[in-house]
């Protein structure tokens, strides 16, 4: 790890940069391994859980909360979070198109319409789930929260209190998440406390391993076409067209012919500006379901 950075004084000046006031003017399918997601969501029934992680430091002292821009949409009654393309990738991206389309409009419904498109600010931070840690290094996913309610600025306070690196592998702490479900039922993380100084682990070749880990977000959640997000927008459900070899909207697609297509949602425009507004009369609709959008931690699918 490089001395000249100290990765407490990274993360609190990260904290600060996103909490400033802001304004406005070739898809290959992953196959997901639970084993590499840690999240906060538990069992149906039950109300509140712990969970201990270490956040593991970077390889060069930066902060250990990689910033992510995406988008979260319903798509066939559940909540998916899409990278968003422009700010990943600086391509165009059919949800970053459907919001300009709107705001040029001029009018109030439209721009009130035009935030469901914004590109959302994530973080994602890799960690030994301490109940699992036969499983390795994981990735936790989760929403920046402007209210400064979030899981971020819970961290934010432990880190503020103790003036302490936790990601040390030597001298750091262990992290304790409280969870509790909202007013919808949903999990969230309501409080987290730091543990006392202890080792990322008592075998050294252990933590030789779990440091050596280079994966970053991309390796773990994927960044999908525009022409697959395309159909997203438009308010459809991408599957797979084995016979010609593309994307399709489940709905264009002959059903009785079950082998012709592949459900590519596991995860979670033809002119976007023309098709928008229908889409959103499809998306409406299917947020009449229960949703947990509220939930603060997310899983790929």
């Amino acid at each position: 790890m490089s001395k000249s950075i100290n990765p407490l004084d990274a993360m609190l000046a990260q904290y600060e940069a996103n909490n400033k006031p802001k304004y406005v003017k070739s898809d290959t399918a992953k196959v997901y391994n639970l084993k590499n997601y840690f999240n906060t969501f538990i069992t149906e029934g039950v109300k509140s859980a712990t969970k201990e992680i270490r956040i593991l430091p970077t390889a060069d002292g930066s902060t250990a909360f990689v910033e992510l821009y995406g988008h979260k949409v319903q798509v066939d009654g559940d909540w998916k979070t899409f990278p968003c393309l422009k700010h990943e990738k600086n391509e165009p991206c059919p949800f970053c198109e459907a919001r300009e389309a709107l705001l040029a409009t001029g009018k109030d419904s439209d721009k009130e319409l035009a935030k469901k498109y914004n590109a959302r600010l994530m973080y994602v931070v890799k960690v030994i789930d301490r109940e699992h840690e036969e499983e390795g290094v994981k990735f936790w996913r989760f929403n920046h929260d402007y209210r400064k309610e979030g899981i971020l600025d819970k961290i934010n306070g432990v880190l503020k209190a103790l003036k302490k690196d936790v990601t040390n592998p030597t001298t750091g702490r262990d992290l304790s998440i409280t969870i509790n479900r909202s007013a919808t039922g949903s999990p969230v993380v309501s409080a987290v406390a730091s543990l006392d100084p202890s080792p990322l682990s008592s075998d050294a070749e252990q933590v030789t391993t779990w440091l050596a880990d280079t994966r970053t977000w991309e390796d773990v959640y994927s960044i999908r076409t525009y022409d697959y997000l395309e159909i997203i927008v438009r308010g459809g459900i991408p599957v797979w067209d084995k016979e010609n070899k593309k994307f399709a909207d489940k709905a264009s697609i002959n059903t009785s012919v079950s082998d012709d297509s592949e459900s590519e949602l596991t995860l979670g425009v033809e002119n976007v500006k023309a098709n928008v507004k229908a889409a959103t009369k499809t998306t409406a609709k299917a947020a009449e379901k229960p949703v947990v959008e509220d939930s603060d931690s997310d899983l790929p699918f």
